[in-house]
């Protein structure tokens, strides 16, 4: 009788683990639950359609007719409790809904086997519920007498070629992203003529060597140029931008770049996205000339220029910047000789304002006005050329000089370059020194110094002729000379130079000394031209006349010493 119970309990129990998991299956495939990737950096293989797990469920409901009957008439007697899909949903995995039995009451040993059988069909069915589920489960309860389900081996991912990603999660590189493949850069060989264009090997006046990239032709890193004769150095540095195609635009530079003479001398500039930025130069013997920095406009900010004498002793410097006020440069230039000042003359735009504060050896301080030739005295408001039009000129900044020629068609025609000065010439002594080149092939004919200067027919002059070699201290009036060299002899000394150096000192009252070269002229005393006693204002120059055409002479330096 007891094993009579135990059979029928048996069969009751396996009836409603069937049936439970008929709707769990149902409800399953009903479902759509789906898988979604969680890790994009990674490929993955979708899990098993829900169109498999109803194929399974159509091949469990293909049992033989008289066992659907026994399925029914079991149901019908014993119907299972009602379970709501989000129960099933929410059911710990630990127990999932055991494998579909037969109807038929098993023997003792069956039964044991069949439960045996129905434990590994929950594990299998837990697992396939977990990875159709899209949110993590809870975490089954271990069962001690349950072996784990084991995992499958992931199938082989297929390899892409010159695919490579980077993993965000190991710091490894992994299949899937591509990558872009630098290519390397040329280090290619141009030649230069002198006037930047491009030519080979045997004409070219400077070589070019650097790194360029072989898509966009622009150059990587330092670019290095070097003379081609000597193989010196001439320039090294970065480029902001480059053309190919014209050399002469190429002056946007970046960085540190050096600019090398052909003698050695050198500039150094510091460059910021093609804007300079500071600048030193030297000259060949590496001494240090000038420096400079500068506002984002490229105008000087501050400078500083150190000067030179013969022997390569610095003897001064000119320091400046820029003047907003002005809207120019403004700078002061100061010579020094044994430690004591010798002259302090102010420049505006680059120009000197043609007068200062000087000391003579003796340590007298003076005034003086003077023209260098610094800046083209044209573009003075202070200095004037008078007959103009029968001349024409050349100004060289670098030689710091002023040529003059005469026009053709045009004889015995005088020009006259002078500047007015205010000074009591009558009571205090002054000097006036004038320093000309001659030319070796048609020299002007007559040079000298103009004082007292009215108009191209009143004026006082001091003049020597190249011609005949001698000289002639005179005053015109009205176009009218006078007659004070009565009884001199007019003959110079040997002059063996092309320069020519003029002078005339006054030293005390109404003596005058005349000067040839730094020679006195050795003749009696000449009566100085007369001039009025209450005249404070002279105009004082240079004095030249052209006998012919293309007549030429260069004007070197001119001082008025007020003393």
């Amino acid at each position: 009788m007891k094993l009579f119970y135990k059979i029928v309990t048996l069969i009751w129990c396996f009836s409603s683990s069937a049936i439970g998991q008929e709707q769990l299956k149902t409800l399953v495939a009903t479902s759509g639950w789906k898988h979604i990737n969680t890790l994009p950096l990674f490929e993955t293989k979708s899990e098993t359609p829900p169109a498999v797990v109803s194929k399974k469920n159509d091949t469990n409901d293909k049992a033989t007719k008289p066992e659907k009957k026994a399925k029914k008439a079991n149901t019908e007697k014993n119907p299972p409790p009602q379970v709501a899909a989000a129960d099933v949903k929410n059911e710990p995995t630990s127990t999932p809904p055991p494998a579909e039995t037969s109807t038929d009451i098993p023997s003792a040993k069956e039964s044991i086997s069949s439960k045996k059988s129905s434990k590994k069909q929950k594990n299998r069915d837990s697992k396939e519920l977990a990875s159709t589920d899209t949110k993590q489960p809870p975490q089954p309860v271990k069962n001690e007498n349950v072996a784990p389900p084991k995992k499958k081996a992931p199938e082989p991912k297929p390899k892409v070629s010159n695919i490579v990603t980077e993993n965000t999660l190991a710091f490894q590189a992994v299949e899937g992203v591509k990558t872009e493949l630098q290519v390397p850069t040329a280090v290619e060989t141009m030649y230069f003529t002198k006037q930047n264009r491009y030519t080979n090997k045997e004409k070219a006046y400077f070589v070019r060597k650097g790194s360029f990239d072989p898509i966009t032709k622009q150059p990587k890193g330092l670019v290095e140029d070097y003379y081609s004769n000597t193989n010196k150095l001439k320039f090294r540095g970065q480029y902001e931008r480059y053309n190919n195609d014209d050399e002469t635009r190429n002056t946007k530079y970046d960085g540190r770049c050096e600019f090398y003479e052909e003698d050695g001398a050198k500039s150094i500039r510091i460059y910021s996205k093609g804007r300079i930025e500071a600048e030193y130069k030297f000259n060949k013997e590496g001494q240090q000339i000038a420096e400079a920095m500068y506002l984002f406009d490229e105008k000087r900010k501050n400078f500083k220029e150190f000067i030179f004498d013969n022997n390569g002793k610095q003897i001064g410097s000119l320091v400046g910047g820029y003047n907003s006020d002005l809207g120019q440069e403004k700078a002061l230039r100061q010579i020094f000789q044994d430690n004591k000042l010798r002259s302090s003359v102010e420049y505006i735009a680059g120009c000197p304002n043609h007068q200062g504060d000087f000391m003579t050896e003796n340590d007298h301080k003076y005034k003086a006005v003077f023209q260098d030739f610094v800046c083209n005295p044209e573009y003075s408001k202070l200095w004037k050329f008078s007959n103009s039009s029968y001349f024409t000129t050349t100004h060289s900044r670098d030689n710091q000089q002023y040529t003059i020629r005469s026009t053709p068609g045009q004889q015995g025609q005088v020009g006259f370059l002078h500047t007015p000065i205010t000074h009591d010439f009558y009571k205090k002594n002054f000097e006036i020194e004038a320093i000309f080149e001659l030319s070796n092939a048609r020299p002007m004919s007559e040079v000298g110094i103009v004082w007292q200067y009215t108009d191209p027919k009143t004026y006082a002059y001091f003049k020597v002729n190249t011609k005949n070699k001698t000289f002639e201290i005179n005053d015109i009036t009205d176009n009218t000379p006078d007659n004070l060299m009565m009884g001199v002899k007019p003959q110079l000394p040997e002059q063996t130079s092309t320069s020519l150096k003029l002078t005339l000192k006054k030293v005390a009252d109404n003596e005058f000394i005349y000067l040839v070269n730094d020679q006195a002229l050795p003749f009696a005393k000449v009566k100085f031209p007369q001039f009025e006693k209450e005249s404070k204002t002279w105009n004082i120059g240079f004095y030249f006349k052209a006998y012919a055409p293309n007549e030429s002479l260069t004007l070197k330096y001119l001082e008025i010493k007020l003393l």
